[in-house]
Order: C-alpha cells, then sequence, then structure tokens
C-alpha cells in the first residue's frame, strides 16, 4: 500500500466522523481522537485534490463546533410590514402533519431498501463461492461489534464454511436484513459498515504472523550465490514452511468484491430521504385525504389508476378508491379499517402505538376482488398510506395451470418420460422426427443430474409451450402427437395417459376463496385439488403433506420450502418438490399461496 493511498484512507476517515458528528453521532474515540486525526491531517503531505477534500470536510466540521459554541437562542426579527393588498401567506402545515408524511416516506424508503439488497443478494448468491457475501458479512459483524464497543476486526469466512452457511438462501437473506438494519441505524450504522468495507478492501484476509518474517528470507535467498536449481530449491524449501493455501490466492477477489459491495452500497444510500425535512415543503399539494394543512388536502380519492392514497383517519370516516369501499372507525386507541368489495370484506386493526415494524401489514385482496391483488397499509398516528399491490407475474389460478404441467414434467422415478415426451412433442410441431438418441434413456440421466433450479426452469418452459399450443389444437390432433412420441421413444401408454390428463387438469386452476392458516401450520389435502392459504404476517409456516413437514421461512428471492427430508426448495412464484410417492406443487401470488399434492398413482 503507497502512503499516498494511506493519506487518502485517513482523509475519507476522517470526512465520515466529521458526517457523524455533524448527524448527532459520536466518532470513535470521542472528539479528542476527531481532534488528533485533523491535527495529523492539517500536517500531512496530501496531493492537490486530497487536500480539497481536507479543506471542504474541514470547513464543515469549524462550522459546525461554532454552531455548537452559538448562543442558544436569538431574539427573533421583528416581521417586515406588508404593502397595503398584499395576499397573507399560506398557513404554517401542522406539524404533526409534517412528521406522520416524513415517517410514511422513511417506512417506504425502508422497504425500498430492503427490496433492493434482496435483488442484489440474489446475484451475489449466485456468485460462485459467494464472495460478495462473504466480506458483506464479515464487515457487517465488525461493524456491529464497533457499535458495541469491542475491539477487533471478524475474519471472512471461508467458501463453503457450514458454520457462516451463506450459501444457503435464508442465512443470506437474515444476513441482508441486518446490513439493512446498519444502513438505517440514525447512530452512524452506514459510517461504521463502510468503513470495514474499506478494511477489507485493503487488507481482506489476515496476514500471517510470520509473514513479514517469510518475505524477507526469501528476498535473502533470491541474493545468495548459488545455482539457479540450487536457489530454486532454497526457494521451494521455504516456502514449504509456511504454505500459502487456496485462501492466499482469494485475496484479490475478496479486495474486489468488498470494493463492489461498498460501490453498491453508496449508490443505494445516495437516495435515502434527507433527515430533516423544511414543515414549509414537506407536504406537496393535495397530497392528503382529509388532512389538516388546508394546501396538502384533497377534495376525493385518487384516480383509479394510480396505486398510492394517503389519509387523515381523523378528518373523515369513509372513502371509496379502487372499487372498494374503505370505512374506519377508532377502537380504543387503535383503528379499525374495513374494507369491502363485491366478493367480501376484509378488516385490519392498525395500533399507532406499536413499533414501526408493526406498523406494516398487508391485506390480501384475492377473497374480494376477480384479480389478485393487494393493500399495504403503513400508518403514522393518526394517518394511513395504503399501496395497491399487484402479483408481478401471473395470478394464482394461472400458476396452478402451470404447476400441473410441470409436475407431469418432473417426474425422476418414471426416467422424466413427461419432460423427453414434450420435447418430442415439440419436435414433431417443427415438423421433425422424434429424436430418440438425445431424449432415451441417457437424458434421463442428464436431467437428473442438472440443479434443481435449472431443471426446474427446463420444465417450466416446456410446459408453457404445451399449454400454448394445447390450446390451438384439436382434442385428436394432439392425441395423436402424443401417441406418435411416445411410440417412438418406447414410452408406452402410463406417461402419455399422465400427460394428457395435465393438460386437462391445468384448465381447472385453483379455488378463489381463501382459508384462513390458524396458527402457521396447515394440511394440504392428498386427492390432487389446489388449496388457497394465506401467509401470516411473518411468513413462517408448516405444511403437512404426504406424510411430510415443510418448514417455510422467508429466503432470498422468495420463501425457503424444507422437507423434513429432502432437499430444500426456493418458491418465488412457482415450485414443485418430488417426495417419496407423491409430489407436493406450491405456487405464490402476493399474500396467498396454493398448495397440491399429487400421489404417484396420479
Amino acid at each position: 500500500m503507497t502512503q499516498q493511498t494511506v493519506w487518502a484512507e485517513l482523509v475519507e476517515l476522517y470526512e465520515y466522523r466529521v458526517a457523524d458528528v455533524r448527524a448527532g453521532g459520536r466518532p470513535r474515540g470521542g472528539m479528542r481522537a476527531l481532534g488528533e486525526l485533523r491535527a495529523r491531517l492539517q500536517g500531512a503531505p496530501l496531493d492537490p485534490a486530497l487536500a480539497r477534500r481536507l479543506r471542504t470536510a474541514d470547513r464543515l466540521y469549524r462550522a459546525y463546533r461554532a454552531a455548537q459554541q452559538a448562543p442558544a437562542e436569538t431574539p427573533a426579527a421583528a416581521p417586515e410590514p406588508q404593502a397595503v393588498g398584499t395576499p397573507d401567506p399560506l398557513p404554517p402545515a401542522d406539524p404533526a402533519e409534517v412528521r406522520a408524511w416524513a415517517e410514511l416516506g422513511g417506512l417506504r424508503w425502508e422497504r425500498e431498501l430492503r427490496a433492493e439488497l434482496e435483488a442484489r443478494g440474489r446475484e451475489w448468491l449466485a456468485q460462485r463461492g459467494q464472495p460478495a457475501l462473504r466480506v458483506l458479512h464479515a464487515a457487517a459483524e465488525s461493524a456491529e461489534r464497533e457499535a458495541r464497543g469491542q475491539s477487533g476486526a471478524v475474519a471472512v469466512p471461508a467458501a463453503g464454511d457450514p458454520l457462516a452457511a451463506l450459501d444457503r438462501p435464508s442465512v443470506a437473506r437474515d444476513l441482508l436484513h441486518a446490513v439493512a438494519a446498519q444502513l438505517l441505524d440514525p447512530s452512524g450504522g452506514w459510517g461504521r459498515l463502510r468503513a470495514a468495507l474499506l478494511a477489507l478492501e485493503a487488507e481482506p484476509l489476515r496476514r500471517h504472523a510470520d509473514a513479514d518474517v517469510l518475505a524477507a528470507h526469501l528476498r535473502a535467498a533470491e541474493r545468495e550465490p548459488l545455482a539457479p536449481a540450487a536457489r530454486a530449491e532454497l526457494v521451494r524449501a521455504l516456502r514449504e514452511t509456511r504454505p500459502t493455501g487456496p485462501a492466499e490466492d482469494e485475496r484479490p477477489l475478496l479486495r474486489e468484491a468488498a470494493a463492489e459491495v461498498r460501490r453498491q452500497l453508496e449508490a443505494l444510500m445516495q437516495r435515502a430521504p434527507a433527515p430533516r425535512l423544511d414543515p414549509g415543503s414537506a407536504l406537496p399539494p393535495g397530497a392528503i385525504l382529509y388532512a389538516v394543512t388546508p394546501r396538502a388536502a384533497r377534495a376525493a380519492p385518487p384516480d383509479p389508476e394510480e396505486d398510492t392514497l394517503t389519509v387523515h383517519l381523523a378528518g373523515g370516516r369513509a372513502a371509496r378508491w379502487r372499487g372498494l369501499h374503505l370505512s374506519w372507525e377508532r377502537v380504543g386507541a387503535s383503528w379499525q379499517l374495513r374494507v369491502e368489495g363485491p366478493g367480501g370484506q376484509e378488516v385490519a386493526l392498525l395500533h399507532p402505538a406499536r413499533p414501526a415494524a408493526e406498523r406494516v401489514q398487508t391485506l390480501a385482496l384475492g377473497p374480494l376482488l376477480p384479480e389478485d391483488a393487494a393493500l399495504r397499509l403503513s400508518l403514522s398516528g393518526d394517518y394511513l398510506r395504503l399501496e395497491w399491490l399487484r402479483p408481478p407475474g401471473p395470478g394464482l389460478a394461472d400458476l396452478a395451470a402451470q404447476a400441473r404441467l410441470v409436475a407431469a414434467l418432473l417426474r425422476p422415478e418414471e426416467g422424466y418420460a413427461g419432460l423427453r415426451l414434450a420435447r418430442a412433442v415439440a419436435g414433431l410441431l417443427r415438423g421433425a422426427v422424434v429424436d430418440v438418441s438425445a431424449l432415451g434413456p441417457s437424458a434421463a440421466a442428464r436431467y437428473a443430474a442438472a440443479p434443481p433450479a435449472a431443471l426446474l426452469t427446463v420444465a417450466r418452459k416446456g410446459a408453457a409451450a404445451l399449454h400454448a399450443r394445447a390450446a390451438r389444437l384439436g382434442p385428436q390432433e394432439w392425441d395423436a402427437l402424443l401417441e406418435e412420441a411416445g411410440t417412438g421413444l418406447g414410452l408406452g401408454d402410463r406417461a402419455v395417459r399422465r400427460l394428457r390428463a395435465a393438460l386437462l387438469a391445468a384448465q381447472t386452476g385453483v379455488p378463489r376463496s381463501a382459508l384462513p392458516m390458524a396458527g402457521g401450520e396447515a394440511t394440504l389435502p392428498e386427492d390432487g385439488t389446489f388449496t388457497r392459504l394465506r401467509l401470516p404476517r411473518d411468513p413462517h409456516l408448516v405444511l403437512r403433506a404426504a406424510g411430510t413437514e415443510l418448514e417455510v421461512r422467508p429466503a432470498l428471492g422468495g420463501l425457503s420450502v424444507q422437507p423434513s427430508r429432502g432437499q430444500e426448495g426456493v418458491l418465488s412464484d412457482l415450485l414443485v418438490l418430488s417426495l417419496p410417492q407423491a409430489q407436493v406443487l406450491l405456487v405464490r401470488a402476493l399474500e396467498d399461496i396454493g398448495g397440491a399434492v399429487l400421489s404417484e398413482a396420479e
């Protein structure tokens, strides 16, 4: 590391400590340590760019100290007289309304931050050896130790470390939520995390205690007056006293991973809302239904195309929005919200005194409307923000239809006959002949060796193609294609009958009624019919299916589904799990899950 690099990191450290002080935090080591760092930098041989950065940070620091030493109160200046005929200024915004608007914006930013982190986390989880998640784990633990006043940085775990288990989606999600909590910590959590990442950029792996001694011995060996072969043997013998191992080879990879994670987090934090709002401009015009502040009040709910509605609950009693009738009333210190639609009604209790995380909930609208939708409810005092949510892809009924076809293709006990049959049918529709060499038993072995996620992707593409083609072909044409493909591959009648039945059953979808999940547990019926289940507020539940318990927890990319015996899967919108003697089909849209069990005989 060059001397200028060291000075650059010290200047950066000074900038972040000044930022922490101005934000109301306390720098590590106190103000005395900050003063010592400032004095050291003022006498340092900095290049022009670093000197400008130091002067800028120092100017902010001196302004802060001057403001701290200024008198507590300054006499208010007399108001200037207004000219005759000048209109009165706008009345000031209600302070409680400004605070509520700011908090609702903060709650939304927190959700967006967590969602952005999870999106990046899915990319980091897909990396070979998860270098980004490993350096983030070490930085987060080091920053947490510093916040508790403990010394010593945490080492980067090795790839595949079973204790860290960062290759598991549920563990990676927990790490990212812990990082989100640090980024949202007003006491300087982001500064501590960033400093830990900078330290890992400089030295991602702990140096061996004898590293400097070994380096000196190697330099001395290079100067020995020996024959080249003898010198090479001496160097080899010295290196064998402390083998570098595979961890040393990862140093450049981990250094780059730390730098990339830091850059991505910096880009996220640049979008963070300002810590303080100007009361004069904090409330946009027409922002709140039944608002106290006149210029912020809106005369009616927003147009149906708008996805957000903010209501001052104490200012009214009801509203109509997007085909729903909303009504609310006080229940003690809380509010009760009733949402009525064509299919019935849902009720939510809103508690202003609870922590922020408990004042955000999602209300499923599947039973109320002919479409899959949900309302996210965020509460601050007497102010409620409703956000209309739609599934990012197909609804639950369409996903259930896809799942039936995918399950027919993913039958490992039958040598993936359905998948091979579907590919053969696709070839016949293109005018090709059945390729027995590519779709014979060797294809079954390739499918069995493929990763489950990749195999599911292939099966979903095949199922989508079959479903689209089946709608354009008559029953007799379709039966003839299945028979020709099955005969060409020598699969027999069973695979043909199963795929034909799956195409017919795929049209039935899933019932629209929702069943509450009492206690976060449910048993899926084993007759092949789909059951619609409501996700609990904390999406941790246990499903019993085909004699097996499935534990469902939050994970990167959706929900982790872990059978009591078998391999873990991740449910984003569709998942098929193969269990002994049965298949479990799971689909998800917003706050609802559809589940079905297909026995081996079906």
